[in-house]
């Protein structure tokens, strides 16, 4: 008889922790300097978070940071894929364009990636999160490798690295890993 009642609101209990840890989590302060010590490039992390409106150096919103980050990486994503397409058009050195086209290929990937971020972010997903955050780095990576000499998309390449790092660093703290 004791198992029953108090298996039953212990349940309750339960679920309705389960249900708010990840708003709990969300509205978490972290400040810039620890989410950017988790980052390859420190430096660039810290420039990035500290353009970013509503960002102090005391801290920032891991929900609404990371809901400002993924579109950011969103948008570099498609602009990205923009160049490519515009290097394609315009190259008639067949060496640089099967890298691009190859690039192409990797950024679509990329920007499908960024939805899937977008979306596992939305329900509370903070694995599914960092995971397809790694998919969109290792798509930019992939890129940087097939066309390491092409200066324009180096350019948009790093800036959505960084970013992406940075989601990926956001999703472990909304995970509750840090």
């Amino acid at each position: 008889m004791f198992h029953n009642s108090f298996v039953k609101p212990s349940l309750i209990v339960l679920s309705l922790f389960l249900c708010f840890v990840p708003s709990f989590c969300s509205d978490r302060i972290v400040p810039v300097k620890d989410i950017c010590s988790k980052h390859k490039i420190p430096y660039n992390c810290a420039i990035i978070l500290n353009a970013i409106p509503g960002v102090s150096t005391n801290g920032a919103v891991l929900g609404s940071l990371s809901s400002y980050l993924i579109t950011i990486a969103n948008t570099n994503a498609f602009n990205t894929i923009t160049l490519i397409h515009e290097l394609i058009r315009n190259t008639s050195d067949t060496n640089l364009k099967q890298p691009y086209i190859t690039c192409s290929m990797d950024y679509n990937d990329a920007l499908l990636s960024t939805t899937y971020v977008k979306d596992s972010f939305n329900s509370g997903n903070f694995i599914g999160m960092n995971s397809n955050a790694a998919i969109v780095v290792k798509d930019i990576e992939h890129c940087g490798l097939k066309a390491p000499d092409s200066i324009p998309l180096l350019k948009y390449n790093q800036p959505l690295e960084d970013v992406t790092n940075i989601i990926m660093i956001l999703a472990d703290y909304l995970a509750g890993k840090y």
